[in-house]
């Protein structure tokens, strides 16, 4: 099977984790990274340490110590089924199927609308792998190969060119001049000056791509950059 690609805003979005032992944890904390509406866990168990720090710390987290019932479904619009029980997952995922809920199924992932693809986060960069289920130790080397091609140095640099772009757009360009000045940045040697902590390079390279208008604005975006302490 071949799975669209697709990156998902959970913003007002209510999120369903049945199901919280190891694998559900490490749901629950994806989730939560991204800003939902609510993500409620559902397990027999007593929460452990770590969901109950997410409880104190988490204002939109929420656990009940009880089995599923097909209620939970009623406001969920993403589902995680983590149970160690396969028939309790598979139940979860029909039910998911017939009300057209977006479930994923940890231990049949193929038997789930949707899978996760291995990533890495570097601000609002986030690079993903998939092999569509049929080999998640591939995806986790390529995993490591781009987690060292890409260092934290890209965080700053997704954080740069997000200042960059809202500036230069307000300047009312045409789209060609923008987009030849995003193509040149994007291409630059932008993450080794950050990564080298080389902030006159820095500063050289971006009053040689931006246009005059923008000069102003490059000190002040260099020390975001590279703070002092």
């Amino acid at each position: 099977m071949r799975y669209y690609p697709l990156l998902l805003d959970l913003t007002g979005m209510r999120c369903l984790v049945v199901g919280a032992g190891e694998v559900g944890l490490r749901k629950i904390e994806g989730l939560l990274q991204c800003g939902p509406e609510l993500v409620t866990a559902i397990d027999p168990a007593p929460p452990n340490t770590e969901l109950t720090e997410l409880l104190a710390r988490q204002g939109n987290f929420s656990y009940e110590q009880r089995p599923f019932a097909e209620t939970d479904l009623d406001r969920a619009r993403l589902v995680f089924a983590c149970t160690s029980d396969r028939a309790v997952n598979a139940g979860i995922g029909r039910i998911c199927m017939k009300r057209g809920i977006l479930c994923n199924m940890t231990d049949a992932p193929e038997h789930g609308s949707f899978v996760l693809p291995a990533s890495i986060t570097r601000g609002d960069l986030t690079i993903s792998i998939s092999t569509s289920g049929t080999s998640p130790a591939l995806a986790r080397v390529i995993r490591r190969d781009l987690e060292t091609r890409y260092g934290p140095e890209y965080e700053t640099m997704t954080r740069l060119l997000a200042d960059i772009r809202t500036a230069l757009l307000a300047l009312g360009r045409s789209s060609d001049e923008n987009r030849e000045i995003f193509r040149r940045l994007a291409a630059s040697s932008l993450p080794d000056l950050i990564k080298n902590d080389d902030r006159h390079g820095c500063l050289e390279l971006l009053r040689n791509v931006l246009p005059t208008d923008l000069h102003t604005r490059i000190g002040e975006w260099c020390d975001d950059c590279f703070p002092t302490f």
